[in-house]
């Protein structure tokens, strides 16, 4: 009789390929059969949005830290630009950066979630997140460029304080 200690760790695979034929097939059936009518944009953007979330998914359940990053971002770039061409987001002014710097920013703060030890993965993500949702919001009417310039150029000393405080918290623990 073998010990728990000698049986070997399996690995948890999904065959993704096949996964992305099964939802591919069934969404051109349901173009076919005229019950949804698809647009080849929506279809990729759709599959690559999946594909990201296999990979963020595969990445946390097998402990696995090589394809995070790279399944966070084709899952919020490829989930946002999805939402657009189905018409979800309600906006017709769609920029591209800002959308990819949001993307960006989320993916470093779930590569974050995944290690909390790495704590300076927090930096690029609010940094990314930041310039991102500063932009839309400039886009959008919601904020004035010229009062963010000026909160922008008064407050950016608290920038170095933050990240001191940070550097100095973490020497101590």
């Amino acid at each position: 009789m073998t010990s728990p200690a000698a049986v070997p760790k399996k690995d948890f695979r999904v065959p993704i390929l096949g996964v992305v034929f099964i939802v591919l097939g069934f969404a051109l059936l349901l173009d076919r059969l005229d019950v949804v009518m698809l647009r080849w944009g929506r279809v990729f953007w759709s599959v690559v949005t999946m594909y990201g979330g296999a990979l963020v998914v595969l990445a946390f359940v097998n402990r696995n830290r090589r394809n995070l990053r790279w399944g966070n971002l084709l899952l919020f770039f490829g989930g946002c630009v999805a939402l657009h061409q189905w018409h979800a987001i309600p906006r017709e002014d769609f920029y591209i950066v800002p959308l990819l710097s949001v993307a960006l920013g989320l993916s470093f703060f779930t590569s974050y979630l995944y290690e909390p030890r790495n704590f300076p993965l927090l930096i690029p993500a609010v940094v990314f997140v930041g310039f991102g949702t500063v932009f839309y919001l400039w886009w959008w009417e919601y904020l004035d460029w010229f009062d963010f310039r000026y909160y922008a150029r008064t407050y950016w000393p608290l920038l170095l304080v933050t990240l001191g405080l940070a550097i100095a918290l973490r020497r101590r623990t």
